[in-house]
């Protein structure tokens, strides 16, 4: 009787773990511009490849103020943030970044380096 009490408890907790793995858990797959609505101030997440060949604006003290990223259909489009940009983003090759897109750019507040 205990043995029974215990299965479906596992059984639940078992497809919770595989609905979390398989739609929650963070990943490195880029993501598609496509998901940003034209005009909308609504903050989205958004894995993206930084595109090196473009290279990276910077302001009189050297540190980087905008760059250009591309999505998984390549699609490139500048960032620019609203804080400094950390000087790893030069070497990254997926960031995830939170923000929203005017026009052909994406003004983020927060990026995170993808290892």
């Amino acid at each position: 009787m205990k043995m029974s009490k215990l299965i479906l408890p596992a059984i639940i907790a078992i497809i919770i773990a595989i609905i979390y793995f398989t739609y929650f858990a963070p990943s490195n797959e880029l993501g598609s511009f496509n998901i940003f609505t034209p005009g909308s101030e609504i903050n989205q997440r958004i894995n993206v490849r930084v595109v090196k060949s473009q290279g990276f604006e910077r302001d009189d003290k050297g540190n980087i103020i905008s760059f250009f990223a591309a999505d998984k259909n390549d699609i490139v489009v500048r960032v620019t943030a609203h804080e400094p940009i950390l000087p790893e983003i030069a070497n990254a090759e997926v960031i995830e970044l939170l923000g929203h897109m005017h026009g052909n750019s994406i003004t983020t507040s927060v990026f995170k380096v993808k290892e």
